[in-house]
């Protein structure tokens, strides 16, 4: 299998992008390191969401993808209903989101390779399209999240 993708690497680049080694600029564990919980809930764009908005989306979105299986597929996509999901905590949040990257980086990396080329239950695309898929998710949200932060550090100068 010399051009397939591993399991392996993508945990390495799920790590990379939420911990510590992203090529790009901060990982949301570094960002998540400079947010108050104050700053957390602003909304310097009216209509953007919060930071705190963003990480329990990514939340979220980490809990359905560790959870998906052919007895749990994954759940349609509805937008309005996820976003309007009640405000957890700030440091709830964190603690929240921790446990969740360290478990989805830890069910990416022991996902049998044999599985990527299946479908994803509940969705037209493999399990390797997910799972490259929150990669890339957790890097669009972070850069939100870094943007939202740049804002906000700006406005309080």
């Amino acid at each position: 299998m010399p051009n397939q993708i591993l399991p392996q690497q993508i945990a390495d680049a799920y790590r990379a992008v939420t911990l510590k080694g992203a090529w790009y600029g901060p990982t949301v564990a570094e960002l998540l390191e400079r947010v108050t919980p104050d700053l957390a809930t602003k909304r310097p764009i009216p209509e953007a969401h919060s930071i705190s908005e963003l990480l329990q989306h990514l939340l979220l979105w980490n809990e359905r993808i560790r959870n998906t299986s052919e007895s749990c597929p994954m759940p349609k996509w509805e937008a309005e209903k996820e976003w309007a999901e009640p405000p957890i905590p700030w440091q709830e949040l964190v603690m929240r989101w921790n446990k969740s990257r360290d478990l989805l980086e830890e069910r990416i990396r022991t996902f049998p390779v044999e599985d990527l080329g299946k479908q994803t239950p509940g969705r037209t695309y493999l399990y390797e399209t997910m799972l490259r898929g929150i990669v890339e998710h957790a890097i669009y949200h972070s850069g939100q999240m870094a943007m939202l932060l740049s804002l906000l550090r700006s406005s309080s100068a």
